[in-house]
């Protein structure tokens, strides 16, 4: 083993690794040069000959101190033990955004620094610069991208303390997490999204459909079958969804594949009545019951294909362009505005709690809204105080 205080040590992987800091150029981030090597000796050596040629920086530059922690493990290893750990437990597509979060985001800023070194300052410090331009494209990271961040290196933090590898875990700061807008179809925006879906009378038209009156998920509705619809009871089972994520394999070529698993959660698999009309619909266009419903064979459409195809029909529909997920969002809205008791269209959209179908879905127009504000008796008439309104301000 290297000695303490030379930032020498042996990988999981048994190579040896130096490192010798380079510079501190904000607040809580460090900057490491790495050398690798079979043998102890031999990057002890490189790590010699580089800082003969590169001496160190001089004290000024640091913002922080320099901490020896050579006998710590870094975050690097620790988030690569808890993704280990998790792998088996939860879902694929779980596992698959676990992992791109850590090594796209935490890992390239915070993955080299000794577990003991990270406190609550550089935590906040990384979620606020990955909240200004954390995209990988350019530009910053949504409020809900960040709050997953904080919740994903907080469990790698909890997992450290309970392998005792950390004393404590850091505080982290809060991350206030705004709800996005959502869109809504006006009345006129769905009439022409459903007449040119009925125009078309397409396999993928019909899905869209069926969409906006089940108010189902993209990836719901890519792996919907027509052996999922009971003609006789008038429901759809939503048992499966299609979803693209990233391979975890390094070996593989591929960057990203295909799943069909279970739905978002265990509330969202459900069973749903459509309007007897809408099955009426259905019953004349039903095909064998291994055939998807969006292509009418037996091969499934992937998400970013329906999407595509979805912004397609709203061109031809003169429709300006919206989400998927705006079919579902119009499905809740009309349900509300006609009616609908909101625990019942709480199980229908597959929600836990009916708090979410109020806060994220429900969105009146403002016809309802002016429909209920008019059910309020007017207190002046003609310029005068009426019987009524005498009585209710007496």
């Amino acid at each position: 083993m290297g000695r303490r205080g030379e930032n020498i040590r042996k990988r999981a992987d048994g190579r040896w690794e130096a490192r010798v800091v380079k510079g501190r150029p904000t607040a809580g981030m460090t900057n490491y040069k790495y050398f690798y090597g079979k043998t102890y000796q031999e990057v002890r050596q490189k790590k010699k000959e580089f800082l003969t040629k590169c001496p160190a920086p001089s004290e000024a530059v640091f913002s922080l101190p320099i901490f020896d922690n050579s006998g710590e493990m870094l975050l690097r290893d620790a988030a690569d033990k808890w993704l280990a750990s998790k792998e088996t437990v939860v879902k694929e597509s779980t596992y698959a955004c676990y992992g791109f979060m850590v090594r796209r985001h935490i890992l390239p800023t915070l993955g080299e620094l000794p577990l003991g070194e990270i406190n609550s300052d550089i935590l906040t410090c990384f979620l606020e610069k990955e909240k200004a331009d954390g995209r990988l494209t350019g530009g910053s990271l949504s409020d809900k991208t960040i709050s997953d961040m904080k919740v994903v290196l907080m469990q790698i933090l909890r997992f450290a303390k309970k392998k005792e590898l950390i004393p404590a875990i850091p505080e982290c700061p809060s991350v206030t997490s705004r709800q996005p807008d959502i869109s809504v179809f006006t009345k006129w925006e769905q009439d022409k999204v459903e007449a040119q879906a009925m125009k078309e009378d397409t396999p993928f038209s019909l899905g869209v459909l069926i969409s906006l009156y089940g108010g189902i998920r993209i990836g719901e509705a890519c792996g919907l079958q027509w052996g999922d619809f009971d003609f006789q009871n008038g429901t759809i089972s939503i048992n499966k969804t299609v979803y693209r994520i990233t391979v975890a394999d390094k070996q593989s070529s591929a960057k990203t594949k295909v799943v069909i698993g279970t739905p978002k959660t265990d509330c969202s698999v459900r069973t749903i009545p459509l309007p007897a009309q809408a099955f009426r619909y259905l019953a004349e266009r039903q095909r064998a019951g291994d055939c998807y419903v969006l292509t009418g064979t037996t091969k499934y459409m992937e998400p970013r294909v329906c999407l595509d195809r979805y912004k397609r029909l709203l061109r031809r529909a003169g429709v300006a362009d919206h989400t998927f997920h705006t079919l579902r969002h119009t499905f809740a809205t009309r349900c509300v505005e006609n009616g609908v008791d909101v625990k019942s269209l709480s199980e229908i959209m597959g929600h836990s709690d009916v708090k979410i179908t109020l806060q994220r879905y429900v969105h009146p127009s403002m016809e309802t809204k002016k429909a209920q504000v008019n059910k309020l008796p007017f207190l002046i008439t003609d310029g005068q105080i009426s019987g009524q309104g005498k009585e209710r301000i007496a």
